[in-house]
């Protein structure tokens, strides 16, 4: 039987834990909100660079028709692929970093290449046997940041530059409501049309100046940028949304075990007492 002494120590501790996990999720909860509600404008934003982008390929000279070709993944069937990768700096968000890596070792060869954001997720993919990660990001704050875009964006261009690569795609935790977000891959090179975008562009091939050819030359960083944002965008969403969950789950658990707690002192000190009057009057008797 524990004494009442050891059982008030636990519920002192597991009461002061339980203040912080409550914190947390509120902290959480407000990060949350504030992501989800700027949400649906990175989203228009990442439709309408795309769109204008597609529209610009649409008027392109065959000199990167290889970036349109359904089949290009074929042409390079043996040159590896670049993975860009999102995870989080901070644990205690369930089980987030954990189905990212699931997801990753689904999809990812031996031969392929990482970028990583996120220090517990990059942790994670170097205790992966021939893992080559090309460059990571991390401590990128709890809010998403443009300039973390931009860097990734200026990356894959340079990485595209110099290497012969099948494709590039990005797996982030697509977030999906309260209850459920899931790790999805996106491939964003070769370009490829969706069916209901294969379709004559909007735009006035008259309308560019110098040329479509240049511009577009010149857009492919503000597309990936835009692409990047919207997928850090969606990671840190589903990040604040498992971690709120996480805390909300371990405050319950607390309160729980404290409640368990309380009844076993109760019951401890009741059974106590108990004796102390049996002894009493077992002496009383005697005499």
């Amino acid at each position: 039987m524990a004494s009442l002494q050891k059982i008030k120590h636990r519920i002192s501790s597991i009461n002061s834990t339980e203040k912080i996990t409550k914190a947390m999720e509120l902290i959480a909860t407000a990060k949350f909100a504030k992501i989800k509600n700027d949400l649906d404008q990175v989203h228009s934003y990442y439709l309408s660079v795309r769109k204008i982008f597609y529209d610009l390929l649409r008027y392109s000279t065959p000199n990167i028709d290889v970036l349109l070709d359904e089949s290009a993944t074929l042409k390079y069937e043996k040159k590896r692929k670049l993975y860009i990768v999102f995870g989080s700096d901070l644990g205690l968000c369930g089980a987030f970093n954990t189905n990212m890596l699931k997801k990753i070792n689904e999809v990812v060869t031996d031969e392929d290449i990482f970028i990583t954001i996120g220090s517990k997720l990059l942790k994670m993919l170097q205790k992966r046997p021939n893992t080559h990660i090309i460059q990571t990001l991390t401590q990128t704050g709890d809010e998403p940041n443009y300039e973390i875009a931009k860097i990734l964006a200026q990356k894959i261009y340079d990485v595209l530059q110099i290497s012969d690569l099948s494709s590039i795609s990005v797996i982030y935790t697509k977030y999906i409501n309260a209850i459920d977000s899931e790790p999805v891959v996106r491939e964003i090179y070769p370009i490829t049309f969706l069916e209901e975008e294969k379709t004559e562009p909007m735009l006035d091939a008259s309308s560019f100046e110098p040329n479509a050819d240049e511009i577009i030359f010149n857009s492919f960083v503000m597309f990936f940028e835009a692409s990047m944002y919207y997928a850090f965008y969606n990671s840190k969403l589903a990040e604040m949304s498992m971690r709120r969950t996480a805390m909300e789950q371990a405050s319950d658990n607390a309160l729980d075990l404290i409640n368990d707690l309380k009844l076993e002192y109760n019951r401890n000190r009741q059974a106590k007492i108990t004796q102390e009057i049996t002894e009493i009057v077992g002496g009383a008797s005697s005499e």
